[in-house]
Order: C-alpha cells, then sequence, then structure tokens
C-alpha cells in the first residue's frame, strides 16, 4: 500500500485512529449512521461496525445493515494508506441503496479523488475564535492507543458524501469546524 504523502502520523498506527467524537456526532445527526464500514472494535463509532476482520472492501455492506433501516447511511473513515479502493466501494454501496460518508484528507489534487461522482463534497473549513484568532479546520483525530488527540495534522479534511440513488450533479460546499464543533457537542450525551 502506497503511504498518503504528507502524513506525520507514524506509521504503525496512521491506519489505527478514531474520528472524534464530536465531528461523528455532528455528522450522524443529519444522516444516522447505522454502519461504521472501516473500524477496529476499539474505534468503532456505531454499534454495527466493520473491521479488517471482516474485509468491508470485498463484502456488501447492505448485509449488515437492518432492512428495518430508515436510511442505510455508513460512517467511512478509510484507513490513509490506500484510500482509492474505498472510494470505489463508496460508488459501488451508493448504486446498491447504501449510503456513505466518508472522511478524507483535502486534496483534490489526488487520483482517489471522485469529484463528479460523488453526490457532495464538503471541505471543513477554519473559523475565527470568540477572540477573532483564526483557528484551522483540520481534524485531530485520536490515537487508538492512548484515547489522546494527535495534535498536528498537516491537511485539512472533507467529507465525500455518496447518497443513495443519487443521480445529477455533484455539489461543493464548505462546512465550518466551529459549525461542526457546536453540531456535535451538542449532540454527545453530557459527562457524568
Amino acid at each position: 500500500m502506497a503511504d498518503y504523502r504528507g502524513s506525520t502520523t507514524q506509521e504503525e498506527t496512521r491506519d489505527m485512529t478514531q474520528t472524534p467524537q464530536w465531528l461523528f456526532a455532528a455528522m450522524d445527526l443529519e444522516f444516522g449512521f447505522v454502519l461504521d464500514a472501516a473500524a477496529l472494535p476499539e474505534t468503532a463509532l456505531c454499534q454495527k461496525y466493520l473491521t479488517p476482520d471482516i474485509d468491508a472492501l470485498s463484502v456488501d455492506w447492505g448485509d449488515f445493515i437492518s432492512p428495518s433501516a430508515r436510511a442505510p447511511w455508513a460512517w467511512l473513515n478509510p484507513p490513509y494508506s490506500d484510500i482509492q479502493p474505498w472510494v470505489d466501494k463508496a460508488i459501488e454501496q451508493q448504486a446498491r441503496g447504501v449510503g456513505t460518508v466518508m472522511l478524507a484528507p483535502q486534496d483534490t489534487s489526488t487520483e482517489w479523488y471522485p469529484g463528479t461522482r460523488a453526490s457532495e463534497v464538503r471541505h471543513i473549513t477554519g473559523y475565527h475564535d470568540e477572540r477573532g484568532k483564526w483557528r484551522n479546520g483540520r481534524i485531530s483525530f485520536i490515537n487508538k492507543a492512548t484515547g489522546e488527540e494527535m495534535k498536528g495534522n498537516p491537511k485539512g479534511s472533507m467529507f465525500l458524501i455518496f447518497a443513495p440513488a443519487w443521480r445529477g450533479e455533484c455539489r461543493i460546499r464548505d462546512v465550518s469546524k466551529l459549525d461542526l464543533i457546536l453540531a456535535g457537542q451538542g449532540a454527545m450525551p453530557a459527562a457524568a
């Protein structure tokens, strides 16, 4: 597998990080995820999840989603060491009626960038804090071994959205990291 250029995450843990809970919660409010399509038991964000032992790239994700699910949406924070097969799989599952929201590095110059094959692309942008200081939109992923945020992400992030049964033009827009933080924190249960 080819390394994702520019990554400063140690190679042995690069594909074993977790999405911050606030970020997942913000998107879950909108999509109601029923499957985490690329997880480890200790990083899974949905009750149903696919691990490397299951090989999410070779199974139909719909087989892991209850037929009674209102909207079959999968969350996907793919291994950044090889993103292309995950984009291809999300497009395949889209045609089978399973929607996917994929968190990926914000880089439209790569071969794996789906362009108009996605129904929507949302770039996560920075914001000015309450004191007027600029805060970048980069995501600090969670180290699965320590549970701590990993600071220093050198790249921005974006959501690639593959809506089920979608036909039409790809919508491209921005979403502020602050809006995601506020929505996500509001959706998370209060700490005991």
